[in-house]
């Protein structure tokens, strides 16, 4: 049926299924009337089950850039687990332990004497943990902080479903949970047990009341086992949202927990943080053409960590080895971004005089784990435990300076000194250059107006250098819109202040055309920027990054305006 007639009645159309674009409405009435039929066929995705990959969602159609795949609120919300900082139970902003602020009831510190939100996010536990609310608060006083556990308090909510949405509790037990993965004896099981299951257990869910005339407990199952389950859930399911104010809490989606992971995924999605009906609603959108039939998936790890790396945390978080294109390609698509000079020298002939032979060193079996390394170049070989050693000790390094508030020199000096041990686009050396090219422009000595044409250029230098790694590993932006539109704001800056330069030397350096091709090129870095960061939901930090990108475009325009440079049509 023509797409401008009714689905209903055969008229003319007005309306169209905002979700598929496929079949059209003459009215709101008779699209209501439809849905029933017309949501078996509108889903963008299907449910399909293997016994490798258990439940997964690939297209039901082919879907466009941009187009919404996943649109739904959470089952429960909450403070992350493996986290001590305190957060309001009620809004989730952070706040302190011995803060003068109170929950009434409970008396869990909270982040004011009228906090913005729902009272209703905090009720289901408050009554709970109100069973130790004075003995909590005497202990607080004497600061004994160990007795709120914030990272119970989301499993607490989990088990209060069973009473309060049974529909989302049968939800929430239908995820993986990889409990044989996580049992006794493991490192996982031990703090498990110690931060949440003993804790809850001791202090309030031995003590609640029964209710009605059976007998029933207020939660109905708060076995070990479940709460086990329950926390091996939110660890392999959660999505974890960072608020406006910097607290993180995390969150259990019915549906977006079955997208699979790929090291190249092809959607991104956001989270309404924003207080309202829709907030912690996500939204998952494709990032490039998605043929109906491909899976639709996302990413559970770092982006910009080589393959090794993200495979451990792979393994040791989500409990699976990716075998994705990525992986599976030693030089990593092109970008070498975990490989290592090679240290060895070439076999003596007469043209090589025994120099070191400039090569990469690259695992031969980048999907095994004990994989050895081999030179590109010579018949060096590296055992995988010592590149692991190498790579950590370098990292350690990394960190400390960085986490130092390191100078342009410091970072020169550092990126000097590991050129010898990795290739220039190893992620240390991304780490370092993403944070140096920032700093070109913004440090004391180093403003903008104070760097030479030569370290403009170095710093748009790197920042193509960063961008061409960048693309190739999330053509789509969807893990690293923010590394990339800092990328993108930094290189305008960078040439445009070149251009201006040589715009205002007398006479100019530049040709009319030559100034007018550049100033577009600078204006065109801000609107890809733009392009990138306009998906990304209010307060985060991405919409800040917006803000800083449309400052620099209105500039760039004003000065373009102001010298006459003319757009060809």
């Amino acid at each position: 049926m023509p797409v401008d007639t009714c689905k209903v009645c055969s008229s003319p159309a007005a309306h169209r299924c905002s979700a598929c674009k496929q079949v059209s409405y003459c009215s709101k009435q008779h699209q209501k009337q439809d849905w029933k039929n017309h949501k078996i066929s509108c889903s963008p995705f299907e449910v399909c089950t293997s016994p490798e990959l258990g439940k997964y969602l690939v297209a039901s159609r082919d879907l466009s850039p941009g187009d919404i795949i996943i649109s739904e609120g959470p089952l429960i919300v909450g403070p992350k687990l493996h986290s001590e900082d305190p957060l309001c139970l009620l809004c989730h902003v952070p706040t302190r332990y011995d803060s003068e602020y109170r929950c009434p009831k409970c008396l869990w510190p909270c982040c004011g004497p009228s906090c913005p939100a729902d009272p209703k996010v905090h009720a289901p536990e408050c009554s709970i943990l109100s069973l130790q609310g004075k003995q909590n608060l005497t202990a607080a006083a004497r600061k004994d902080v160990s007795v709120y556990h914030y990272d119970a308090v989301t499993p607490l909510r989990c088990l209060l479903l069973q009473r309060r949405n049974p529909r989302k509790w049968d939800q929430l037990l239908q995820m993986e949970a990889h409990l044989r993965h996580r049992g006794p004896g493991t490192d996982t099981y031990r703090e498990i047990r110690d931060r949440v299951v003993r804790y809850l257990q001791e202090n309030y869910l031995q003590k609640l009341p029964t209710v009605g005339k059976e007998g029933e407990t207020v939660v109905q199952d708060c076995s070990e086992n479940t709460l086990h389950r329950i926390c091996g859930i939110l660890d392999v399911n959660g999505l974890d949202i960072r608020l406006a104010l910097g607290s993180e809490v995390v969150a259990l989606y019915p549906t977006v927990c079955l997208m699979e992971h790929n090291c190249l995924p092809n959607t991104r999605y956001s989270v309404e943080i924003c207080p309202g009906d829709r907030q912690y609603r996500v939204s998952v959108k494709a990032t490039r053409h998605i043929q109906k039939g491909e899976h639709i998936s996302t990413m559970y790890t770092h982006a910009l960590w080589g393959t090794q790396a993200r495979m451990e945390h792979l393994a040791a978080t989500k409990y699976f080895t990716c075998r994705c294109k990525r992986c599976a390609d030693p030089t990593e698509l092109g970008t070498y971004i975990s490989g290592i000079r090679c240290l060895g020298t070439h076999i003596l002939t007469p043209d090589t005089d025994g120099a070191s032979c400039g090569g990469t060193q690259l695992p031969i079996s980048p999907l095994e784990e004990n994989s050895d390394w081999r030179c590109d170049r010579c018949p060096v070989l590296l055992a995988s435990s010592d590149v692991t050693d190498l790579v950590s000790r370098i990292g350690e390094e990394v960190d400390n300076i960085q986490a130092g508030c390191p100078t342009v020199k410091q970072l020169e000096e550092l990126v000097s000194k590991l050129s010898t041990f990795l290739h220039p686009h190893h992620y240390h050396m991304y780490s370092i250059k993403h944070s140096l090219v920032q700093l070109y422009g913004h440090q004391h000595g180093y403003q903008i107006n104070q760097l030479s044409d030569q370290q403009l250029q170095r710093k748009a230098d790197m920042c193509r250098e960063l961008l061409a790694v960048t693309d190739i590993l999330d053509p789509g932006a969807s893990r690293l819109a923010l590394y990339s539109s800092v990328l993108l704001h930094e290189l305008h800056s960078a040439e445009f202040h070149l251009l201006r330069r040589a715009f205002e030397k007398n006479p100019p350096a530049l040709s009319a055309e030559e100034t007018t091709r550049r100033a577009l090129e600078a204006k065109g870095f801000l609107l890809r920027a733009t392009e990138i960061l306009e998906p990304e939901p209010q307060f985060s930090s991405g919409r800040k990054m917006l803000e800083v990108v449309g400052k620099a475009l209105s500039e760039c325009e004003a000065w373009m305006k102001d010298k006459r440079v003319t757009v060809p049509t």
